[in-house]
């Protein structure tokens, strides 16, 4: 697959790119000196959180975009689908749910989480939507959006089980029971499966065509 995008395309991912990584980059500097915390135990402590991983994901997917212009390798459909679902998942989960338990103490960081919690779950989607190079997904591009999230339950489980610190309440193994882990990963993983599936669904009503820029 080696399909070229439109030049429109490949600004609106770089604006994405840019804003989503100078917040990375921003939040990754803050805390190291405001907090004190080494650079090192600073990456740990940081990509504790799922918002940081997808974040990530769609600052370097969006740069590919911007950068090589091609839906292939990291911008691959597939790719580009599952990490639309990502910082979906996390726009909502947020919003809905943990919102009110963060309160950014300076204006900085209140941007920062804005652009995290708001405009990348908002402008990604938007992108997908209205740029993407449509009609080419298929059923089997489904399971595309779970080695993400599960890599990141690992990662958030392991490092919660020597810190004591774990970033959010439903994978919090020292409160709940390996069951509970289980079923509610189990559930995260079924929410991403869902807003992947209903990617391909909306893609799959594209005409397929050639992608010209």
């Amino acid at each position: 697959m080696n399909l070229w995008l439109t030049g429109r395309s490949r600004i609106a991912a770089v604006v994405v790119a840019v804003l989503c990584g100078t917040a990375l980059l921003t939040q990754y500097t803050l805390d190291i000196v405001e907090r004190g915390r080494d650079p090192a135990s600073e990456i740990r402590q940081l990509y504790g959180w799922f918002t940081i991983w997808s974040n990530t994901a769609v600052a370097l997917i969006a740069g590919h975009v911007g950068l090589i212009g091609r839906a292939r390798g990291p911008a691959h459909p597939a790719l580009l689908a599952a990490s639309v679902a990502w910082i979906l998942v996390v726009g909502i989960v947020y919003n809905t749910l943990l919102a009110g338990l963060n309160h950014p103490p300076t204006l900085l960081r209140q941007i920062i989480d804005f652009i995290f919690h708001r405009f990348a779950p908002v402008a990604w989607p938007l992108w997908w939507l209205a740029l993407r190079p449509a009609g080419r997904l298929e059923w089997r591009h489904v399971w595309a959006v779970l080695p993400l999230p599960l890599v990141y339950c690992l990662f958030a489980l392991l490092v919660g089980s020597q810190t004591g610190h774990y970033a959010y309440f439903f994978i919090d193994a020292g409160k709940l029971s390996w069951a509970q882990l289980a079923i509610n990963i189990t559930g995260l993983a079924s929410l991403f499966v869902a807003a992947m599936a209903l990617a391909i669904w909306w893609d799959r009503r594209a005409v397929r065509a050639p992608i010209q820029g």
